[in-house]
């Protein structure tokens, strides 16, 4: 699956890592803002309100199935984020969420 980075499509995403299983949040988990920025660049600074502690930069990628996945953090916790209703594009699944831990993954050279 090809992913292209798209900062215009954080709204209506939310937290999804009850998608992946305790394994894959464990890998997950691991992800660090400096990380992702070393590899992909800065992220948007600016998507939520920091005092409930969403305090480090986000990323988002549109797949070529047209799906929306991101990644950011809350109170320093890595969090898969996407669009769950599919508008645009069909519904997320649990594949697909662990193929997108696995993009990450091999871009960053995290396993």
């Amino acid at each position: 699956m090809k992913y292209t980075m798209n900062f215009d499509v954080s709204n209506e995403t939310s937290n999804i890592m009850h998608m992946l299983d305790p394994i894959m949040q464990e890998e997950f988990l691991t992800f660090t803002p400096s990380i992702i920025e070393t590899c992909f660049g800065p992220g948007i600074e600016d998507c939520f309100d920091q005092s409930k502690g969403y305090t480090d930069p986000e990323w988002y990628w549109v797949s070529s199935k047209r799906q929306v996945w991101g990644i950011g953090w809350r109170y320093g916790k890595a969090r898969l984020r996407g669009r769950m209703c599919g508008r645009n594009g069909p519904a997320l699944k649990k594949e697909d969420a662990e193929e997108f831990l696995r993009f990450l993954s091999s871009k960053t050279n995290q396993y």
